[in-house]
């Protein structure tokens, strides 16, 4: 399976320091240069990072973004990223998803290992700039990285 992660809706905390983060846990990069890219990609990578920012250099709301990305690679393991805390921005991703008739669990890098498990079409991954801050989290946030990616 391909190490190649999509970065489906670039941000600059996105391309500063969360591609780095991606590289150094053994991932590369794929970085669409317009919205019409997305869905050749999505096919061809092992996941898909989709910024929550009101803004990215992908022409596409985040909600429009996870609906291409879907449509393409209906199974693709999808990574959600922003600057906020995972408590704050839980509902927004819920709300997101439920929009377009996802049903799907979220599970946040700060939460841990724990019982819940990520990969595949129903679980969502969170990961707040935080999360790649502190050491201890980045290495949580790397162990379900690897879990749901593959």
């Amino acid at each position: 399976m391909s190490r190649q992660v999509l970065l489906a809706r670039p941000h600059p905390f996105i391309v500063g320091e969360m591609k780095p983060w991606l590289e150094q846990g053994g991932y590369s990069v794929k970085r669409p240069d317009h919205v019409d890219d997305l869905a050749s990609h999505a096919r061809a990578c092992a996941g898909a990072v989709i910024s929550l920012a009101v803004s990215s250099s992908i022409a596409a709301s985040a909600a429009d973004v996870v609906k291409i990305v879907r449509q393409a690679n209906p199974s693709l393991p999808i990574l959600f990223a922003a600057l906020r805390p995972y408590s704050q921005i839980r509902p927004e991703i819920e709300r997101l998803l439920q929009g377009l008739g996802i049903a799907g669990a979220v599970l946040g890098a700060d939460q841990g290992t724990g019982s819940l498990l990520p990969g595949g079409s129903k679980m969502f991954l969170y990961v707040s700039k935080d999360d790649l801050s502190d050491a201890t989290r980045s290495s949580t946030a790397r162990a379900l990285l690897v879990k749901h990616f593959g």
